[in-house]
């Protein structure tokens, strides 16, 4: 298992780190404002991902042999297309006005969400199907060039060219990104050659036998997102553009070490933990252990990036980035609970146990658009970093409520 942890944890390593290496070269050509833009756009896609796989793709390492999980991944790929290419057709109306009016390249903003959902969604179904296989290279390669596409076309972008639509370089280093992680799973994987006519109708059935499944996969996956992203609107609400834009980068920075090993551990509990299941169902210690193990650790780590944050923040990001400092700080707690919860997140899925979590989901939902239209609407006195606690502490319930059920479950 750590042999397997290892090989995507190093790519995940590098790639973050290019990543961190880059921060402060970005923020000195992005402003907050900016990355405010960026963070709104990215919302809308990522919302629109889940809608385009119906979160389908979790199941792939469910599948009991190879050509059910190739057929679903078929269907799969085959949805997202379709989806990306209504998008453009109907993109418009679901882009947020500060967007559409801001940006001299309005008129590209449709096509450019539909690729972006194109490629995220692609890339993530192919890693599902990488994972199935066991071929964990590959997703330290992808990680790894997904990075260098974001970090040459933002940068790139922001050098050469000049306008009031500087945002646009975060998306398209987004969309290329992606779109070379979508290639490498292309190469690591053998779904090409698996492609021929009686799979891809055989991806039809699969994906109606498994359609049952999605209204409580994308109510949680939907709920989830939507969730991650009303941080964003609230505080877009609460403190403007610039503190939504300090929001993201926030995020951005205290997500490297989950994106780097919880994922990556998440990732080889899934594909470890579903073969397990399969031989027997009682022998559930692989996902308690690791919640045990990770859980000291974490606490350390971030707890250093907590007492430091005053520090290396405005030397990291510039002047113009300080708000950010309390952005880290309280995000770094919440980010603790994360780290762990996505190393053991696919268990309740492989288990089939997950309708709790669909509910939780939508509680934690609800609670947050309350707050959205309770700041959008009243005229409350509340400073955007007591705004931002709150928000933490709900999502902070959820994720301690549901670990709690894993850790009950196993």
């Amino acid at each position: 298992m750590l042999a397997d942890i290892s090989r995507i944890a190093s790519g995940q390593f590098i790639a973050q780190l290019m990543l961190l290496v880059a921060i402060p070269f970005i923020t000195r050509y992005y402003n907050p404002e900016e990355f405010g833009l960026f963070a709104i756009f990215s919302a809308i896609a990522w919302i629109l991902v889940s809608f385009s796989t119906g979160r389908m793709e979790s199941l792939i390492i469910t599948m009991k042999n190879k050509n059910k999980a190739v057929a679903l991944t078929i269907g799969v790929l085959t949805t997202i297309l379709i989806f990306s290419f209504v998008v453009v057709l109907i993109a418009e109306p679901l882009l947020p006005t500060a967007l559409l009016d801001l940006s001299s390249n309005s008129a590209y903003l449709p096509m450019l969400i539909g690729v972006t959902v194109l490629f995220i969604g692609s890339a993530q179904t192919l890693r599902c199907y990488a994972t199935y296989l066991g071929h964990f290279s590959g997703h330290g390669v992808a990680a790894v060039l997904n990075s260098v596409g974001v970090i040459s076309v933002s940068l790139g972008y922001a050098i050469l060219i000049e306008g009031d639509s500087l945002f646009v370089g975060l998306i398209l280093g987004q969309i290329i990104g992606h779109a070379l992680s979508f290639f490498v799973f292309l190469f690591y994987t053998d779904i090409i050659s698996m492609t021929n006519l009686k799979m891809f109708k055989s991806s039809f059935s699969i994906l109606l036998h498994q359609a049952k499944k999605i209204p409580v996969l994308l109510s949680t996956q939907l709920s989830s997102t939507v969730a991650a992203r009303m941080s964003t609107l609230i505080v877009f609400v609460v403190g403007g553009i610039s503190s939504a834009g300090s929001l993201a980068i926030a995020e951005r920075i205290i997500s490297a070490p989950t994106n780097i090993f919880g994922q990556s551990i998440g990732q080889v509990v899934r594909h470890r933990y579903s073969k397990a299941y399969k031989i027997d169902k009682q022998n559930m210690l692989l996902p308690r252990k690791v919640i045990t193990l990770i859980f000291p650790v974490v606490v350390i780590g971030y707890g250093l990036i907590i007492t430091l944050a005053d520090w290396f923040v405005p030397l990291f990001l510039g002047d113009q980035w300080k708000v950010a400092i309390i952005f880290v700080q309280i995000i770094a707690v919440m980010e603790l609970f994360n780290f762990v919860f996505y190393s053991v997140e696919d268990v309740a899925i492989i288990r089939g146990n997950y309708v709790y979590r669909m509910w939780g989901q939508l509680a934690q939902l609800l609670l947050l658009v309350i707050m959205y239209l309770i700041f959008e609407t009243e005229s409350i006195s509340l400073g955007v970093e007591w705004v931002l606690g709150l928000i933490c502490f709900t999502k902070i319930l959820l994720v301690v409520y549901d670990l709690s059920r894993t850790w009950r479950q196993i």
